[in-house]
Order: structure tokens, then sequence, then C-alpha cells
């Protein structure tokens, strides 16, 4: 995995989403073809939570996450590591929660990226 990547997924999990974001991105601009719809997907999601959290943005971080979620489709269940599939039912659950709760959900309840696990036989 790149060091951009763990770092910018380290980031993201302690709710720096500026600073995630641009780690991504500059990781982003030397990404291979392949890899950069994940990579926009990861930005988004960056962007969207520092929308809500840094300014109280409920709306547009909403139609960011689901714009992500799009673009993680084929990326499933897991990619570069990442726990794909589990981000995307914790992230769809929680802009579900902010659309029924008209925007109360907490920051901490923003969902963490897990990395995939491994199994030695």
């Amino acid at each position: 995995m790149d060091a951009r990547l763990r770092e910018g997924i380290r980031l993201f999990n302690q709710r720096q989403f500026f600073a995630c974001h641009e780690i991504l991105e500059d990781f982003y601009q030397e990404a291979d073809a392949e890899n950069r719809p994940f990579l926009e997907g990861l930005i988004q999601l960056a962007a969207a939570f520092r929308m809500f959290s840094d300014f109280g943005e409920t709306k547009g971080s909403v139609r960011m996450i689901y714009q992500a979620l799009i673009r993680f489709e084929n990326f499933q269940p897991d990619y570069l590591q990442v726990r794909v599939k589990d981000l995307c039912q914790a992230t769809e659950a929680w802009a579900k929660a902010m659309d029924a709760a008209k925007g109360q959900p907490s920051t901490e309840a923003i969902p963490k990226i897990q990395f995939q696990r491994f199994s030695f036989f």
C-alpha cells in the first residue's frame, strides 16, 4: 500500500478531513488510471465529511457521499487493502441517518475506514 494512501486513511480516521483530502489529492495526481475512480471516492468522502464537521453542511455532504458510493461500486468487497464494502455500508447508513434526523448525526458517528484483514493457513 502506498504510504500516502495509508496516511490519508489515518488522517480520515482521526477526523482530519482537510489534511486527508490534501494527501489523497497528491496521491491521485500520480495514480494509475485504474486506481483513480477509487481515490476520487475517498477524496469525495473526505470533502463531504469536512463540509459536515467544519461547516455544518448537511445536504451537500449527503449528496457527495452518494456520489462517492457510486464510484466505489466496482471496487468491492476490498480494494487496495481497504474494506470497501464495509465502508460503503457504514457510510450509506450515516447518510440515511443524516436524512432522517435532519442533520443531527454527530461527527463521532462518522464511519472509519477499515483495512482488509489477512488470514494465514
